[in-house]
């Protein structure tokens, strides 16, 4: 506690010693320097109790390592060595590469690799495209928006004034390319979707719990492959990305291995 008030207390001083252990010390400043901001006075006092007691923790231990290791265990200069190293090399690595630009090549890299490898990475699980709006039940909009979205013509045609009757409020998904699950879709609205029925009753509707739900299946496939969803092909772009990457770095090596040979400041 006697800590906790010392902190808190008005610097009637440049530094306050907070606590000590065989010699080593530890100052208010030091604390405050890893004290986040923002936090309540009873957040920070304990934040601030946690931090002196595990100082303390530590400073024990390393007392007792200094005291019974030996000089050859306690050597780590090569491995710090070895650790500056490496941070320096990926350093250099992380900002040569930071704003690596994507040339015109990658988007055909992209459909190479869904051509070649679509039918290596599909997932057997059946799939749809659809429009969904789930709404209220009772809503007041209902007629009206199931006018329109049961309707092949008036959907796309009024597609903006479906969005705008629908508002922030009301969850939906208009989108006509986007794959989903289909076993996701039945979950959610506890509807069973018959892909033998799809193309000639592709309208759903069903009220569930305190939800009413209205479904257009546009599209139903029984397997996804890897280029249907945009997680897909995001993972897809940074995989290309990666290897573009490494690529580059592999180039700017060599190129820094060649120029020290012919200024010969390589000694073999």
């Amino acid at each position: 506690m006697a800590v906790l008030l010392l902190l808190t207390a008005c610097h009637r001083e440049k530094d306050k010693l907070v606590a000590e252990v065989y010699y080593h010390k530890l100052y208010q400043s030091e604390i405050r320097q890893n004290m986040p901001t923002g936090l309540s006075q009873e957040d920070s006092l304990s934040l601030v109790h946690d931090y002196v007691n595990q100082w303390i923790r530590e400073q024990l231990l390393l007392h007792e390592a200094e005291k019974v290791l030996g000089v050859r265990e306690k050597n780590f200069d090569k491995q710090l060595d070895e650790y500056r190293n490496n941070l320096l090399i990926n350093a250099l690595f992380e900002k040569l590469t930071k704003d690596l630009p994507e040339d015109e090549n990658l988007q055909q890299e992209m459909t190479e690799f869904n051509k070649r490898y679509n039918n290596s990475y599909a997932v057997k699980k059946p799939i749809i495209q659809l429009n969904y709006v789930k709404l209220s039940k009772g809503s007041l909009i209902l007629p009206k928006v199931k006018d329109i979205l049961f309707d092949p013509e008036r959907r796309k045609a009024e597609k903006d004034t479906l969005v705008a009757l629908l508002g922030d409020s009301v969850e939906y998904m208009l989108d006509d390319s986007q794959w989903l699950y289909v076993d996701d879709i039945e979950q959610e609205t506890s509807l069973s979707i018959d892909p033998m029925k799809v193309k000639d009753h592709p309208n759903l509707e069903k009220q569930y719990g305190n939800s009413h739900y209205l479904l257009v299946i546009l599209k139903y496939k029984n397997q996804r492959s890897v280029s249907e969803t945009e997680e897909e092909q995001a993972a897809v772009r940074m995989m290309l990305m990666n290897q573009r990457r490494q690529q580059y770095l592999e180039d700017y090596v060599n190129k820094l291995y060649d120029d020290a040979l012919s200024k010969g400041v390589i000694i073999q």
